[in-house]
């Protein structure tokens, strides 16, 4: 307990250091940035009037002196930037970051050691990318020559740890308790001491400890532990939370409204984005039908919360949001209610037995919504998968009736089992409802999968004929031809071929006409041309 006390003490005290160096640094870099861009400026426009071989030396010195200045203003009065706090997965970090020194990796081995890698963390990603960057990027120079990096991933109780061990030429002792401070580098020529202080300044603001061990010609190892998210929360929480004993516990969610928002959309970040991309509903939607939710949990409204729950299950079954994103929401939901009770629990002053029926109280609510949500979306969802399933089938036998009880049945498509079931149902009722004569079974957009689905179209063939209505096959295809020469004779015998649709139609035109003779026509009565 004492060590922790320790080293708390020693980072609030580096903290404040940082600070008061920072606030004096902010105010002359400050100055000094603006009299330099004066100076960039009329050097240019006095470049374009003399000629010199200085002038490469004079810009290349000020664009150093200026980033310089920059570096300084963004370590030591960091910008209030609209960077959110976000679940970050640091062992993601340091792996993509590795990837930008693979220019090195011919001199220095790095070794990886990476596990508990779905930890994760609360915080500003492209400040934590930067800091970790600047730790490889100082590990890298510090090796003069070969060497080795390595580079470690864990998790510790409640924090995600990692490491960065060199094997550079260390850190004199004397000289560890100054690290951080900005314009103090180990560097003796290229060094600013900035990069280092960005990197203590974000590891502060993240709630993390810092430890670092050195020594001269063996190598540096820094030890970085930051709180993981559950822990964050709580600890953020503790210090901005709203109660008083004498609060219930539907006033303490009330008043600490702002801050559940806060946690709910860090909890379902995953499921805000998504849904917010979709256009659906939005992260405003989302928080409101949370506390909607709460109230009427508070409020002890059964009826109340099953009717929200199947409204809102219809509304999400007819939009494209898949069910998995809202059980997501639920799951976070329930999360930080959990969160926020623990923290009442903690401050309320509560009996033990008002603890477990309150949770219980909850616990029945937000199952009761989630059954009732569920049942509507599922059962919403299976219509729409019928409804869908009827049009297709529908599709599926599109019976084109043509002239005098006369139709056309197009085959299109992969032709399976189960579609041609469906045909030879819908067809024969079709027939025997609109009293089709003749029908011309249209072969030229199909795609056969084998003889025994050929089989299917001669049984629908037959079944036609059984309902005295003549069957025609049009636009058997050489592949199709084929399959039908290896079927025995007397499954051949049962069909009537003619070669296209159009010249099938064309030909049962001139014959409704008159003038040519039908089949049978032709059949009772002498070849005129004999």
């Amino acid at each position: 307990m004492d060590d922790k006390k320790k080293q708390n003490d020693r980072a609030h005290e580096q903290l404040e250091r940082l600070s008061a160096i920072g606030q004096i640094s902010a105010g002359i870099a400050h100055e000094i940035r603006n009299p330099l861009t004066s100076v960039k400026g009329f050097l240019q426009l006095l470049q374009k009037e003399h000629d010199s071989r200085y002038w490469e030396i004079i810009n290349s010195e000020l664009e150093q002196a200026i980033s310089t200045v920059q570096n300084l203003l963004a370590v030591s009065k960091p910008e209030k930037n609209d960077e959110n706090w976000s679940s970050v997965n640091l062992c993601e970090i340091l792996e993509n970051t590795l990837s930008l020194f693979d220019h090195e990796m011919y001199r220095v081995k790095v070794e990886k050691r990476f596990y508990n890698t779905a930890s994760m963390v609360l915080g500003k990603r492209n400040q934590l990318k930067r800091a970790i960057f600047n730790l490889l990027k100082n590990a890298f120079e510090a090796i003069e020559g070969e060497g080795t990096i390595t580079v470690e991933h864990f998790r510790s109780d409640n924090k995600v740890c990692f490491r960065i061990r060199d094997t550079g030429k260390g850190i004199p002792k004397d000289k560890l308790s100054m690290l951080g401070t900005p314009f103090f580098s180990t560097k003796t020529d290229t060094g600013t001491g900035l990069g280092l202080s960005q990197v203590y300044s974000t590891f502060y603001e993240h709630k993390a400890t810092i430890n670092v061990e050195s020594l001269e010609h063996q190598g540096t190892e820094f030890t970085i532990q930051i709180p993981m998210i559950d822990r964050f929360l709580e600890d953020k929480m503790q210090m901005e939370l709203t109660i008083d004993n004498t609060m219930s516990v539907g006033e303490f969610f009330d008043a600490n409204r702002q801050l559940f928002n806060r946690q709910l959309e860090i909890e379902a970040q995953n499921s805000f984005e998504i849904v917010d991309s979709l256009k659906f509903v939005t992260t405003q939607d989302l928080l409101d039908h949370a506390n909607q939710i709460l109230s009427l949990i508070h409020d002890g409204m059964t009826q109340e919360i099953i009717q929200l729950a199947q409204e809102r299950g219809m509304v999400w079954a007819k939009s494209d949001v898949p069910i998995m994103m809202k059980m997501e929401w639920f799951y976070a939901l329930r999360k930080v209610i959990w969160l926020f009770l623990r923290q009442y629990h903690l401050h309320a002053g509560i009996s033990p037995e008002e603890v477990f029926d309150l949770s219980e109280r909850i616990n029945d609510a937000l199952d009761n919504f989630i059954i009732q949500f569920n049942v509507v979306f599922t059962k919403y969802r299976e219509e729409v998968i019928k409804s869908k399933q009827a049009i297709i089938d529908e599709l599926t036998v599109p019976l084109i009736p043509i002239f005098n009880q006369i139709a056309v049945l197009p085959l299109i498509g992969t032709l399976d089992e189960p579609r041609m079931s469906r045909v030879e149902e819908k067809l024969l009722e079709e027939i025997e409802k609109r009293n089709i004569q003749k029908i011309f079974i249209d072969m030229s957009g199909a795609a056969l999968l084998n003889a025994d689905i050929f089989l299917k179209v001669i049984r629908i063939i037959e079944g036609t004929n059984l309902l005295g209505c003549q069957a025609v096959v049009t636009g058997i295809s050489a592949k199709l031809a084929k399959i039908i020469l290896d079927l025995n004779d007397s499954i051949k015998d049962k069909l009537v071929v003619q070669s296209t649709l159009q010249q099938a139609l064309l030909k049962e035109s001139l014959c409704s006409d008159g003038l040519i003779p039908t089949d049978s026509q032709s059949k009772g009565q002498p070849n005129p041309a004999g």
